[in-house]
């Protein structure tokens, strides 16, 4: 597919968008949290996939769809940093979480999770995705968003801590969703 596209065949570049729209799109409300917008950084992440595909293949010894995930992530960032929404909060306590409270939420629906991380202020959130659902490194997170690693720390303290409280929240109310 991969040569293909870079012969310019529209139905190869098509298949490849549909191929991975669907898991851009989710990537991108991970960290917009808006239709509108998800769908414009998407369409700006393949215009860049099919811009950069050469390099991919000249250089791809990864995943083509490793790749593709990282640009849309790269983007989304970009666009909240353009609107300047984003905003972290540098805090060097130490925080204890609660282990059985977080614990719960593996045994949550994945939606009524996914409600609650899109709920979290955007440094909580961006910080979370990149670290949890990622699996990028502190140091890795703080050269992506230029802020430090103990920010980095502590904005994953703090989206747990209010996780945790949606969670506790959810139990006393007995509300389905958040």
């Amino acid at each position: 597919m991969v040569e293909r596209c870079l012969k310019r065949d529209r139905k190869a570049e098509e298949s490849l968008y549909e191929r991975y729209y669907a898991e851009l799109y989710r990537i991108g409300m991970r960290y917009l949290s808006d239709h509108q917008d998800t769908e414009d950084v998407a369409i700006q992440s393949f215009t860049k996939v099919y811009q950069n595909l050469k390099s991919f293949q000249y250089y791809g010894k990864g995943s083509l769809g490793k790749w593709i995930r990282t640009i849309m992530i790269n983007e989304s960032l970009k666009f909240l940093q353009r609107r300047k929404n984003i905003a972290f909060e540098e805090d060097l306590g130490v925080v204890e979480t609660e282990s059985d409270n977080w614990n719960a939420l593996q045994h949550m629906e994945a939606e009524d999770v996914l409600r609650m991380i899109e709920a979290l202020p955007n440094g909580y959130r961006i910080v979370f995705n990149l670290y949890i659902i990622e699996g990028y490194s502190h140091q890795e997170i703080a050269e992506m968003l230029n802020i430090s690693e103990n920010t980095s720390k502590s904005q994953l303290r703090k989206a747990r801590l209010t996780l945790i409280q949606a969670l506790k929240a959810e139990k006393s109310y007995g509300k389905q969703g958040f």
